[in-house]
């Protein structure tokens, strides 16, 4: 089986364990599929639907590329990798909280939920949206980005998975920096990501 969209079938929400991997992508970056792909492997996820955000709330006012660029993006990316798919879940939220979508998961499936983050992101979870409800929907899926210790001070026990590798130190920001000053070639992109990006010229702003 190889990576499945939403465009033009029925998403697939079978199985009895189903992770989650939210964000901008803006681009998605290899980081984003290791850190499907072990948790996959790992934890026996019979899927992982990677859910880009349409309005995110901690981007702070920055504007993201076109949503439409964003879910083709993810779908290059993970062209090929069996058991990864892209869901639109998302398009219709006025704001991406995490949250929201993870209420919009359980809707569609009954199965345990497994929320992919980067340990940047639970640094922040006290600052989400319902934090609570956030880690009662799903267990946590935790990968280290550096090598620094992270606190996520939270009033209930959550389900946590951390990992130890692969170490993410790839950024979408410091890819769209690259790329805004005209540098080619940039570390961190899938091939097919990379031909999309020279195709629809979205960085090139330098």
């Amino acid at each position: 089986m190889t990576a499945e969209t939403a465009e033009g079938r029925a998403e697939n929400w079978e199985g009895s364990r189903v992770g989650i991997l939210g964000g901008t992508f803006d681009p998605p970056h290899v980081g984003h599929v290791r850190m499907a792909v072990a948790a996959r492997d790992a934890l026996g996820l019979d899927r992982v639907f990677f859910s880009p955000a349409p309005r995110p709330p901690h981007k702070g006012g920055a504007e993201a590329s076109p949503y439409a660029h964003r879910v083709a993006m993810v779908e290059a990316a993970i062209a090929g990798e069996e058991h990864l798919a892209v869901t639109r879940i998302e398009e219709a939220h006025d704001t991406s909280y995490t949250v929201l979508l993870l209420r919009a998961c359980r809707e569609r499936t009954s199965a345990d939920l497994y929320f992919i983050m980067g340990a940047d992101s639970l640094a922040e979870l006290a600052s989400w949206r319902d934090p609570e409800e956030v880690m009662r929907l799903a267990t946590l899926v935790v990968f280290p980005r550096g090598r620094g210790v992270v606190r996520a001070p939270a009033a209930r026990e959550a389900s946590l998975v951390v990992f130890e590798a692969p170490v993410i130190d790839v950024s979408s920001t410091a890819i769209r920096s690259r790329l805004e000053r005209g540098e080619t070639g940039a570390d961190g992109l899938a091939p097919a990501v990379e031909r999309y990006l020279a195709q629809h010229r979205l960085y090139p702003r330098a």
